[in-house]
């Protein structure tokens, strides 16, 4: 038996009310697959505040070592790294960039730190 061509229309398109109550589910069920933006950004942001720790503590000893001129740094950090650590994690937080660029700019800044820590220190022997 054939169906008739009102019984097929019937069956192709649901009332609106069924039809926004599918669509409301397929929507809910993205939204459990796949993460939304702003918790993206929100954990870039976390991360980009964890690495401007290192880039901060660095930076600091690298500025007091520059400071006193040598390897007997006494004080110095005392000023510098809390200063240092100030900065890069108001940089962290700060949104006039991605959370995805300032997580970038404080990871390279923490190996830069390392490796400018490291040039230094062999220069005042």
């Amino acid at each position: 038996m054939i169906p008739s061509s009102d019984r097929i229309a019937a069956r192709a398109s649901p009332e609106p009310a069924v039809r926004l109550r599918l669509r409301r589910r397929s929507r809910a069920d993205r939204a459990r697959v796949a993460p939304s933006p702003h918790w993206s950004d929100a954990r870039f942001a976390i991360a980009a505040v964890l690495a401007a720790l290192p880039c901060g503590y660095g930076s600091g000893v690298v500025a007091a070592y520059l400071l006193s001129g040598g390897p007997d740094i006494g004080r110095a950090p005392l000023l510098t790294v809390p200063l240092a650590l100030l900065v890069t994690t108001v940089f962290g937080l700060l949104p006039f960039l991605q959370a995805e660029t300032r997580f970038m700019i404080a990871s390279v800044g923490a190996i830069a730190a390392a490796v400018l820590f490291l040039m230094v220190r062999l220069a005042f022997p």
